[in-house]
């Protein structure tokens, strides 16, 4: 291994005490994330994703560790009731290359297999991502083009494809986004034919339209509103959903976002309250 890559021994220590600590202060009722810098260079962010009344939720901890070399990025699920309580996520690491002056980016998978991605500037205002995924049960690949054309708005679009047991197919996303500072609005479209396979793995095929916008109500308050409608589908779900969410900026870095999602067979409200907590 390299000299200035940090030795492996060090690294363990490092993400351990930050999984510790982090584990420690998200014991709280009030928050659902804390985000811990145990040491130089170690960040460690823990979330509670269970229900606010379950005595025994689970959680996932993030850790981030920079060195010279690149950065360490590492997930763990942590299942209380379960017969194995910790179990290992995504684990990446991510380095400058000399190709376009871009990043590139290696993953051990959490479901078994690896990924690749490259990320670069093409020139002032284009950038480019291309990502490689292969799998036991799935091999896909996609290409991510933006374009800034200046004054707040940015297009996107993204092409994938995939390969399964449940067959291939190609997908085609787009959306144009206009920020303006104290709004933002963006609009999309998204078409996947039958047989493409997300990454998650389950089949997802059809065509939707996507629209949502952002306003800055106050100096420290944001409204937020989105619509999503089916406009073709293969697969058995509500066509259409709309979500509204408010995001409160509050004194020492504190936030509080309540949100509402409503759909012609479910409603959905969540209120997370996130607390910034630093250990140097």
């Amino acid at each position: 291994m390299p000299d200035r890559l940090i030795p492996r021994c060090r690294v363990h220590a490092a993400l351990l005490i930050g999984f510790a600590a982090a584990h420690a202060h998200a014991q709280t009722p009030v928050s659902n994330r804390a985000v811990l810098e145990p040491l130089a260079g170690v960040q460690v962010s823990y979330e509670r994703l269970g229900p606010d009344g379950s005595a025994s939720p689970p959680g996932q901890f993030d850790g981030f560790l920079s060195t010279p070399a690149g950065t360490l990025r590492t997930t763990i699920h942590a299942v209380p009731l379960a017969k194995q309580q910790f179990q290992r996520g995504d684990t990446s690491f991510e380095w400058a290359t000399r190709v376009l002056g871009g990043q590139l980016q290696l993953r051990d998978l959490q479901a078994g297999g690896t990924a690749a991605a490259w990320r670069g500037r093409l020139d002032a205002s284009h950038t480019a991502e291309t990502e490689y995924e292969w799998t036991p049960v799935r091999s896909g690949q996609a290409l991510r083009l933006n374009q800034n054309f200046g004054e707040g708005r940015v297009a996107t679009v993204r092409l994938s494809s995939s390969r399964a047991a449940a067959g291939q197919g190609s997908r085609g996303e787009f959306e144009f986004v206009q920020d303006t500072g104290r709004s933002r609005w963006n609009a999309g479209i998204d078409a996947a034919e039958q047989g493409y396979v997300a990454t998650a793995g389950g089949p997802e095929s059809g065509v939707a339209g996507l629209l949502g916008a952002q306003w800055l109500l106050l100096p420290h308050t944001r409204l937020e509103a989105r619509y999503k409608r089916k406009l073709r589908s293969d697969a058995e779900k509500p066509p259409s959903s709309v979500l509204l969410a408010t995001r409160f900026d509050l004194p020492h870095r504190l936030s509080l976002v309540t949100s509402v999602e409503t759909d012609a067979n479910d409603h959905k409200a969540s209120l997370t309250l996130a607390v910034p907590l630093e250990i140097r």
